[in-house]
């Protein structure tokens, strides 16, 4: 009897730990199932995951790129408009510089505030007296011309025709020639530039007029604002 208690015994223990062999399996399999079932799904999604962060990446290397792409071209544009500039500045001098030339050749039309000076031949000459001693002669105009080009005139012409650092003036007579073309008295010399400072300079105490008036020249002087064709 007490054997088969025994017996008994063991077999109870063994059907005890069968079933729970058996329900453990049975639970691994349920849980071995689930997993197997949510694989598919993780599995996809972790691949549309890691889809979607690559094109993230690709985008952002674009981006970079593309930005790296401006930057360049914002230089190369500053690089240009700098040129740009620096040859536009360059072209008005020298568009500036030609139009000085051309006013100095007198090839254009210049005007200005500036002054004029007229010698006149004198009126009364006594009967004894040499008649030359009365009328205007080249360095008479000369003179003139020289203290204006010395005070900074910019410009002078005689009786309409410009004159120049290498112009010619020449005595004929009653006449003068100024590089080649004669001019009857009276002599009209005109200049532009500084008013103050050129009829300053003919006014000089022992200066130009007072010479030609020494001289018996009659002048005529003021301020005026100079017009002078191209010749």
């Amino acid at each position: 009897m007490n054997r088969f208690m025994h017996v008994k015994g063991k077999h109870v223990i063994l059907s005890l730990v069968l079933f729970v062999f058996g329900y453990l399996v049975a639970v691994s399999y349920e849980q071995a199932q689930i997993l197997l079932d949510d694989d598919p799904v993780s599995v996809e999604e972790w691949d549309r995951a890691f889809y979607y962060r690559q094109q993230l990446i690709d985008f952002e290397e674009r981006n970079n790129a593309l930005e790296q792409q401006i930057n360049d071209l914002r230089v190369e544009l500053l690089q240009m408009e700098t040129s740009l500039s620096e040859e536009q500045q360059n072209l008005m001098s020298a568009v500036e510089l030609k139009r000085e030339l051309q006013a100095y050749v007198g090839e254009l039309a210049v005007e200005g505030p500036g002054v004029f000076i007229t010698l006149k031949d004198q009126d009364y000459v006594p009967d004894e007296a040499n008649v030359n001693d009365y009328i205007v002669h080249d360095r008479h105009v000369q003179l003139v011309i020289n203290e204006l080009l010395s005070a900074g005139a910019e410009a002078i012409e005689i009786n309409g025709q410009r004159i120049f650092h290498h112009s010619h003036v020449f005595c004929v007579g009653p006449v003068i020639t100024v590089d080649g073309k004669t001019h009857p008295a009276p002599f009209t010399i005109e200049a532009i530039g500084d008013q103050d400072t050129l009829r300053q300079s003919l006014e000089l105490e022992q200066g130009v007029i007072d010479q030609l008036v020494n001289e018996r020249i009659e002048v005529e002087y003021g301020e005026k604002r100079v017009e002078m064709t191209p010749q």
